[in-house]
């Protein structure tokens, strides 16, 4: 094993320098001294090397070390390099020993690239994905000069700088190419946004403080929260962790003159700061938006809380992160001054939040989706971890003007923290991250995934096997009551179901909807139901109130309104490869129980209805194209009421053979002017089955009465 040794050269980092190196390399390895200061390798520390590097054929191989500080040698030890060290500031030391053919690979691979800060980071992360292996050798093995004497607390918020923005850009881009060449890339496109209406909730927010031991700032911190000017009711939950100072006395005093603390001692004993986050969260006295507030923090005005929530309402996004401003409990600036993370990109921010080690505060949440994320019981990085598994599936709104004041003293536990513990904290965010991208890598799997007619057939077994109210009601179709009327010589069904109450019986006015959780987003459904991806849309339900055995809910992965054309595309190819059903579509003011979530359904084609009494017009095409073609045609004919985006509709499509057809229903208005529970009235709310000929009636005595002429009449009225 040979391995040549390169003194250190200008501009490490550029491209061009680690790209010359590569030129001349002649040996198996080459060691690449990172640093200007000289290093004085250890005892036997060259052989050693070698036969590490022999024995493991690694990609690259570094060590633990001593740094010089002042004249004293110090131990520096590193930690082992895992999936998730991806962040540009992973500690290697200054002695990189890298395996030359993977070196002239990297100048190979990236002759495109003419980084000036980012060639180290862009090599490092090529050989992570060589499969050769990087190795960590737990042994002292040179002595190097720290030319860097900063606090860990002073060197923290270096990405941060406005200054290194030209450096933090190239290592986004390196990052960035990283993650999509290892799957772990997300897509802005693909971001599910929230109905923040869902759901009720006494109060709009809550702040929620943890805290143990802080009589010296608790009460600042909650006069701080209770001083916000807001147009909505908001509460303040502390969470006294058991506090042993005079905490817990001070909280109690203020509880008792105003009514809107919520002081809880939890029972646990072993709750950390997330811990602590979970039980404020859970409490059935949290509000829709839950707002951070450090214990010994402040906001720093008295608008900070009305902001929050006027983002979020404004993004729909499940995750809003402000900015906030370093300072001493005198309130002046300690450098580096305002932290706004501008870093932060709203089509990348997601994907360069695994590079760096935060993201910003006061970090707030919609309750909802927290309660089912859950926050890690640690009191370190959990606010981390919580950002990165947000910013996975959510999106997430920035604030960056200054709504937060973090006050430090001397002794702050993060203001110099040693070796071990800088090491130990590193260790864990790299562990968050590796968990992460392996999330990220199963999510982009799944959602390439184009599920097949026997997917669906799986996914409808499997579903029935595990999930009992869901099975229930399938099974109890087989039992269903049925009867039949002649309608202008043709046959109409009438099927009494009483479940689909649920949807028959749904208020469905925009007050209405946004007074209940979207049940077709993926954060309030049952947690018994599972899906497959369709494509990268839409998904695969098991509906789990049929009107037909084996009926499915297709909705879209992201709260958008029922509405055809943009998804026209996709129905037709549901249409086209799911070939043993039909799939239809109920317009918002057409029968849609969801109107507020664009879906299809689908069941069966052998249990379609075909009788259709009133107008309607049918499509068939041999290919999509002219199906959709001849659509738009019918679609574009279609009237519009004043106000709604698209013409009132209903529609059925499939395939049989290789010929795909539609049936296109045009509506009048969404229900009968006999709809209701009252005497005379009848609670039929009719969509596409309905008005193709399958009555369907959760109320027995419609079931019973309803005449031939009077669902001809519904049909009529409803029609166009």
């Amino acid at each position: 094993m040979t391995i040549s040794y390169l003194p250190f050269e200008p501009h490490m980092e550029s491209s061009a320098t680690l790209r010359r190196i590569a030129a001349h390399c002649t040996t198996d390895y080459v060691v690449l001294c990172t640093k200007p200061s000289p290093i004085s390798m250890g005892e036997g520390a060259e052989g050693r090397i070698a036969q590490i590097a022999d024995s493991t054929r690694a990609g690259l191989l570094y060590a633990d070390h001593y740094a010089m500080k002042g004249g004293e040698r110090m131990a520096a030890p590193v930690i082992d390099y895992q999936l998730g060290s991806v962040r540009n500031d992973f500690d290697f030391g200054s002695m990189l020993v890298v395996k030359s053919a993977l070196m002239k690979a990297w100048a190979e691979v990236y002759s495109h690239t003419d980084w000036q800060a980012a060639a180290m980071y862009e090599l490092t992360l090529f050989i992570s994905r060589s499969g050769e292996g990087i190795v960590h050798i737990p042994e002292y093995l040179y002595t190097e000069e720290e030319l860097d004497l900063r606090k860990s607390g002073e060197k923290q918020f270096d990405y941060v700088d406005p200054r290194n923005r030209n450096v933090q850009i190239e290592m986004e881009q390196v990052a960035t190419d990283h993650l999509r060449r290892i799957g772990a890339y997300v897509d802005a496109e693909t971001l599910t946004d929230i109905n923040p209406d869902g759901g009720s909730f006494d109060m709009e927010a809550s702040v929620v403080i943890p805290v143990r031991n802080r009589e010296r700032t608790i009460e600042d911190a909650v006069r701080s929260a209770l001083g916000q000017e807001t147009d909505f009711p908001f509460n303040v939950i502390v969470v006294d962790n058991h506090s042993t100072d005079r905490t817990t006395e001070i909280l109690t005093n203020i509880a008792k003159d105003d009514s809107r603390v919520i002081h809880i001692i939890p029972e646990r004993q072993d709750l950390g700061i997330g811990g602590c986050w979970n039980r404020a969260v859970c409490d059935e006295r949290c509000g829709r938006f839950a707002v951070q507030l450090d214990s010994d923090d402040l906001y720093s005005s008295a608008h900070t809380l009305q902001t929050i929530v006027d983002t979020f309402r404004r993004e729909h996004c499940a995750m809003v992160i402000g900015s906030y401003r370093m300072c001493n409990f005198q309130l002046e600036t300690l450098p580096p001054g305002i932290i706004d993370h501008r870093e932060w990109t709203p089509d990348n921010g997601m994907n360069n939040a695994l590079r760096i080690n935060g993201l910003g505060a006061p970090r707030a949440f919609y309750t909802p989706v927290l309660r089912k994320t859950g926050v890690p019981n640690t009191s370190y990085g959990e606010d981390y971890a919580l950002g990165l598994a947000f910013s996975r599936r959510y999106k997430i709104g920035r604030i960056y003007d200054e709504l937060y004041l973090c006050r430090r003293w001397e002794g702050n536990s993060d203001a110099a923290l040693s070796a071990e513990r800088v090491n130990q904290n590193n260790q864990y965010k790299d562990w968050l991250r590796t968990c992460e991208i392996r999330a990220r890598q199963h999510q982009n799997h799944y959602w390439s995934q184009q599920a097949t007619q026997a997917d669906a057939d799986q996914l409808m077994n499997h579903q029935l096997g595990l999930w009992a109210d869901a099975a229930k009601r399938h099974a109890e179709l087989n039992d269903v009551v049925t009867r039949t009327l002649d309608i202008d010589g043709q046959t109409v069904t009438l099927q009494y179901n009483p479940a689909r109450i649920v949807s028959t019986g749904a208020a469905t006015t925009k007050a209405d909807i946004s007074r209940r959780p979207c049940f077709l987003c993926s954060q309030n459904r049952p947690q018994q139901q599972e899906g497959i991806a369709l494509n990268r849309r839409f998904e695969l339900l098991v509906n789990p109130y049929p009107i037909l055995p084996r009926h499915y809910t297709l909705p879209l992965r992201q709260h958008r309104p029922q509405l055809i054309m943009p998804y026209i595309d996709d129905m037709i190819e549901f249409a086209n490869r799911l070939n043993s059903l039909f799939i239809f579509y109920n317009g918002a003011h057409c029968g849609a129980s969801a109107p507020d979530h664009m879906h299809f359904q689908a069941a069966p084609q052998q249990f379609m209805p075909r009788a259709c009494v009133g107008t309607h017009y049918t499509i068939r095409s041999k290919t999509a194209a002219e199906l959709k073609s001849r659509f738009i045609e019918v679609y574009n004919r279609l009237p519009i009421v004043d106000g709604e985006p698209e013409p009132r509709l209903n529609i059925m499509m499939w395939k049989e053979g290789d010929e795909l057809s539609a049936l296109v229903i045009p509506r009048r208005q969404h229900r009968p002017a006999c709809y209701g529970c009252g005497e005379g009235q009848h609670l039929v709310s009719p969509g596409a089955l309905d008005m193709a000929g399958l009555i369907v009636t959760p109320r027995h005595e419609d079931f019973n009465s309803l005449t031939a002429q009077e669902v001809k009449d519904i049909i009529t009225e409803c029609g166009a």
